[in-house]
């Protein structure tokens, strides 16, 4: 792991002010972080159906919809209203692997991500979870407050097992109101992702995923018999490693992305790629142009 010092070096503090400059264009708002976001409720304007999902308040159901189509669709409508975004960052032991590790690519992107945020003048928490809400920071509204965000993201370290649902069960006081739930995690979660995302969204949140992802995931290093040991767990399983074997591992590793992919887009949950090889800056933009986060 790097040091601490080197997490956010200056060359990134850099790269943050023009991410910010350059977001301008493509975040919209007002000067006093009004946002038009989609809810449920009455008194609305109409914007657009979603599929309901178990959670879901079912005094939203558009019982004319269901008449004509036979499905179940919740009515989304346009709200005028002040943004908070949560950024639930997985700070588990898996996440403390790869090279470099997952957790530092992690905090990248959380930081880049909520000094946009922060920028357009966003409420922004920052929500540290393993099995539980480790530690949690409320920040004020204007990039002046950057600073409070990389203490507390530098600040953090790996440990404990992945329980996203927990987690998220934890999370839920904590932000009473809804907004943007962002999850930055590997969702490499046992007990799998659907629960937790899907409580999420049945709590009016907008719900992000950012997968991140190291290139070891896909094709493992080092051939012939292996140890290899659970970051979280500590149990160690003996490999022998072949190409076959290997293939087959970066298989399965393809196969869960596109299906939690695919889970997220059956559902309107947004979701993007955070591979560790690519800057926090150039991922935070390509997700902002092609994929409508904070926006």
């Amino acid at each position: 792991m790097p040091q601490q010092d080197d997490l956010f070096d200056s060359a990134f503090l850099q790269r943050l002010e023009y991410l910010r400059i350059v977001s301008r264009r493509i975040v919209t708002g007002t000067a006093q972080g009004g946002r038009t976001g989609r809810r449920t409720g009455p008194g609305l304007e109409f914007a657009e159906h979603r599929a309901y999902v178990a959670g879901d308040d079912f005094r939203h159901i558009d019982w004319a919809a269901f008449g004509r189509l036979e499905r179940l669709l919740l009515r989304l409508c346009q709200q005028e209203e002040d943004l908070a975004i949560h950024f639930l960052v997985d700070a588990s032991a898996s996440m403390g692997t790869g090279g470099p590790p997952k957790f530092d690519h992690a905090r990248r992107v959380a930081a880049a991500l909520a000094y946009v945020g922060l920028a357009s003048l966003d409420r922004v928490r920052l929500v540290a979870i393993d099995d539980r809400v480790r530690s949690h920071k409320e920040s004020g509204r204007g990039k002046s407050h950057i600073l409070g965000v990389l203490e507390f993201l530098r600040g953090l370290t790996t440990a404990g097992q992945t329980d996203l649902a927990r987690s998220v069960e934890a999370f839920l006081p904590h932000a009473p109101h809804g907004g943007l739930a962002v999850l930055i995690s590997d969702f490499l979660n046992e007990a799998g992702y659907e629960k937790p995302l899907t409580t999420l969204q049945g709590r009016g949140f907008d719900v992000w995923c950012l997968q991140v992802t190291d290139p070891a995931d896909l094709a493992p290093p080092g051939a012939g018999d292996l140890a290899a040991t659970d970051a979280e767990t500590g149990e160690t399983l003996g490999i022998h490693l072949t190409d076959e074997v290997r293939r087959r591992i970066a298989g399965e590793a393809e196969r869960f992305g596109r299906d939690l992919r695919a889970w997220c887009l059956s559902r309107g949950i947004g979701h993007a790629e955070a591979p560790t090889h690519v800057p926090a800056d150039v991922l935070v933009l390509e997700v902002l142009r092609h994929g409508g986060l904070l926006r």
